[in-house]
């Protein structure tokens, strides 16, 4: 029989978590009320669930770190039930009317799953920065009475040069107007660009789908080394006309194609076609270093962002897709 149990803070580094990175987000002095659970089969630890309260809507929990492996598909879907119920009574006792996930804490950590079992003409490569596929989960979900709440998708796209023509004239007019771009560095934990992407990522991501709020220490310690090593020359800033930062492209190399990840642009500046300006800079330096292939990544389905490669739809390769989960609390 498995039993299901809250795990303490001895057990949330010994037991609970499975890497370095965890550790250190499962340890941060969060402010938001959580708690861990623990699957256990003849002693044996076969599956854990976070819970913790949204610091932004207190009526919103999230279920997050889950995980399932007790080796056989009628103890899977046993264990699954039950660390979702159990996470879903903490968070009913705790107030929350409705659970999201999985989220680990915040969309400042790893959160969505994948949905799609591949629709690709050619086989589409796994890349780290994307949510796993993991088989029997969404039926999981779906058994427990969880509905798909978002849907997000990275698209891949062959030949984007022939997307600059559509893309000339907002280039065109942003360097005109004085806007231009200089590389990312991170020269230590107090740079001043490190200083510039939180400025940014916290304004313009502020009313995003379930953003929470997040301090410089918890931004910089945890979510700027899992993302540091795939820092390149083709990451950038974008500058106003008196070299202030006012956005940045998150971009990198990754198996063969460039990987647009993360693209902020401060509220103010979000009509002054900078989405557009730093999407042709991106594909211009690629094109450079003869890589021909792009993927714009983790989309929001309905998003601004999606209509930024609209026009080259009909040179798309593949499509990976993502969601989140939901589910009324009684």
């Amino acid at each position: 029989m498995i039993q299901f149990q809250e795990t303490g803070q001895d057990s949330l580094v010994k037991t609970f978590a499975r890497t370095e990175g965890e550790r250190a987000a499962l340890t941060y002095p969060f402010e938001f009320k959580r708690n861990h659970f623990l699957a256990l089969l003849q002693g044996t630890v076969v599956g854990r669930i976070s819970a913790n309260l949204s610091a932004s809507d207190p009526k919103r929990g999230y279920f997050g770190f889950f995980d399932v492996n007790c080796g056989s598909d009628v103890l899977n879907r046993e264990c699954a039930k039950g660390l979702l119920a159990s996470a879903e009574l903490w968070l009913s006792s705790q107030g929350a009317d409705h659970v999201v996930g999985p989220v680990n804490y915040s969309t400042l950590f790893e959160y969505r799953l994948r949905l799609d079992e591949g629709n690709d003409p050619e086989a589409s490569p796994v890349f780290s920065w994307e949510p796993p596929r993991r088989k029997g989960f969404i039926a999981w979900l779906q058994g427990s009475g969880y509905e798909l709440l978002e849907e997000y998708h990275s698209r891949a796209f062959r030949d984007p040069r022939l997307v600059l023509p559509f893309s000339q004239r907002r280039y065109d007019e942003a360097l005109a107007s004085g806007f231009k771009t200089r590389p990312i560095e991170f020269s230590g934990a107090e740079s001043p660009d490190l200083r510039a992407l939180f400025r940014i990522n916290s304004s313009s991501f502020q009313e995003s789908f379930l953003s929470e709020p997040f301090d410089f220490r918890a931004y910089t310690t945890l979510n700027i080394p899992k993302h540091s090593s795939l820092l390149s020359e083709f990451s950038f800033f974008i500058l106003n006309p008196r070299g202030q930062e006012v956005g940045y492209f998150f971009t990198f190399p990754d198996q063969g194609y460039l990987v647009c990840k993360t693209i902020a642009v401060l509220p103010e500046y979000q009509k002054a076609g900078l989405a557009s300006f730093g999407i042709h800079h991106a594909i211009s330096l690629a094109n450079e270093k003869g890589i021909n292939r792009v993927v714009s990544a983790l989309i929001r389905r309905g998003a601004p962002s999606e209509s930024l490669l609209s026009k080259a739809e009909s040179l798309m390769i593949w499509e990976h897709r993502y969601g989140v989960f939901s589910k009324k609390l009684l």
